[in-house]
């Protein structure tokens, strides 16, 4: 399944650029622009809960479609309760970070578009407990992990408002997740066009 999932990726990043590289017009939009937001997070694992973080995500424009960036983001996965080791016990909140290179590709240059992409890049989960859920002694402790994972998302752009859902492959040893994205565009608005002159020198 991680073969079969790399190569979609590969695929898909692979189109992007190809579609990126046969638009041959003027740019519209600044090249250059970051993304600060929020992310709600809903965890795979039913023993956690809904959390939430925090990402920044600097950004180039190749063209007015195509895009890479890097994305700095921590994100919470909320504590929950289960039975573990015939006990009841509380899992405590995970913490998990990630550092990746985005790419993206925005269909149409209207203000409001949609867009599909990719991150991949490294997540790092934190130490993080299980406690017995009576008393509150430690069940056992689970140390940091680093893995490489894979996030396909898509979204819609309005402005400089922009909108994701990202689907968060980060290894058998950090918790999947998705992410629901809100933020804010900075930069990349509209070059501004100088109005031609006509010089009537020419004329004689």
């Amino acid at each position: 399944m991680k073969r079969s999932l790399l190569f979609t990726i590969i695929f898909i990043s692979t189109l992007l650029v190809t579609l990126g590289q046969n638009i041959i017009s003027s740019q519209k939009y600044k090249p250059f622009k970051v993304d600060l937001g929020i992310n709600l997070t809903f965890p795979t694992e039913s023993v956690l809960t809904t959390g939430g973080g925090l990402f920044i995500e600097p950004r180039y424009g190749i063209n007015d479609h195509l895009h890479l960036g890097l994305q700095l983001a921590s994100n919470i996965l909320g504590e929950g309760e289960s039975i573990f080791n015939h006990k009841e016990a509380l899992f405590k909140a995970q913490a998990i970070s990630n550092v990746s290179i985005t790419s993206e590709y925005q269909f149409g240059i209207n203000e409001t578009r949609p867009f599909i992409g990719v991150l991949a890049g490294m997540y790092r989960r934190s130490n993080y407990e299980i406690v017995d859920s009576a008393d509150g002694t430690i069940i056992t402790r689970y140390n940091d992990r680093i893995n490489f994972g894979l996030a396909p998302r898509m979204g819609l752009i309005s402005g400089k408002f922009r909108l994701n859902a990202t689907y968060h492959f980060t290894g058998k040893t950090v918790s999947d997740f998705l992410s629901i994205g809100v933020g804010m565009q900075f930069g990349g608005g509209k070059i501004k066009t100088s109005p031609r002159t006509h010089n009537y020198n020419e004329d004689w």
